[in-house]
């Protein structure tokens, strides 16, 4: 699902991002637990204005393929209804600045396909963390930001690591199975919409063709045991 805000990547918090926004641990990634988001830690709120409305509250999202115009895990319907899914981003008054603390490993988010709530599947590789900070009743907003600007790092979610180059090999509309065991095959067009699901039980190397009639890409959702990993495949 393409994010549901324009995407702005926009170079200038690069440069000033450090004085605005921290991020603790720093560097971070997916793996480090539990983080700490401070804003205006130094007084500088030039990325988002919350005087006019200080109740603020951080939507996020994961990009997990190699298309960063879309965040593959993220907090759904920008929304009021919604609003609950995000994490509050509070004031402190002892610090003096904004705090709001996650753990992107637990937390459990949007997934863009299927369109359920689900945790961060082991295994996957998380290239980047985007979000955006905007005020409880969703009038203001501040533009896109990329964790990899405030020092998150690209990492995969290491318990149960599904290794889809070595164990499933993606071919021209099919797959190959070099592991053994009970696979759900859940297959996607490119809009989202279901078309095919199966369950595939592997002994020994096997090429499974999946059928698809028409080229194109689709996204294919491959879950053994406890491990699901999605990744797009081509058929020409």
């Amino acid at each position: 699902m393409t994010k549901p805000l324009l995407f702005i990547l926009c170079c200038l918090f690069t440069t000033l991002g450090f004085s605005q926004i921290e991020l603790q641990p720093n560097p971070s990634n997916i793996n480090s637990g539990t983080f700490t988001f401070k804003y205006g830690e130094f007084g500088d709120y030039s990325i988002f204005d919350p005087f006019s409305n200080p109740n603020l509250y951080l939507y996020t999202g994961l990009q997990t393929d190699a298309d960063p115009v879309t965040w593959d895990y993220n907090d759904g319907e920008f929304t009021l209804a919604n609003l609950g899914q995000m994490i509050p981003l509070t004031y402190d008054n002892t610090l003096g600045y904004y705090v709001a603390t996650f753990n992107p490993k637990t937390r459990q988010y949007i997934e863009a396909v299927s369109q359920n709530l689900v945790s961060v599947p082991n295994g996957i590789q998380v290239y980047d963390w985007y979000f955006l900070i905007t005020t409880d009743d969703l009038s203001r907003q501040s533009a896109d930001l990329k964790g990899s600007d405030y020092g998150f790092n690209a990492a995969t979610l290491t318990v149960n690591d599904f290794l889809i180059g070595e164990d499933v090999i993606v071919l021209n509309g099919s797959l190959k199975f070099v592991k053994s065991g009970a696979y759900s095959i859940k297959v996607y067009d490119i809009l989202g919409k279901l078309i095919q699901n199966d369950i595939l039980t592997i002994t020994g190397t096997v090429t499974y063709d999946l059928g698809l009639k028409r080229a194109g890409i689709y996204i294919v959702k491959l879950t053994l045991g406890q491990t699901t990993r999605t990744v797009k495949l081509l058929k020409h």
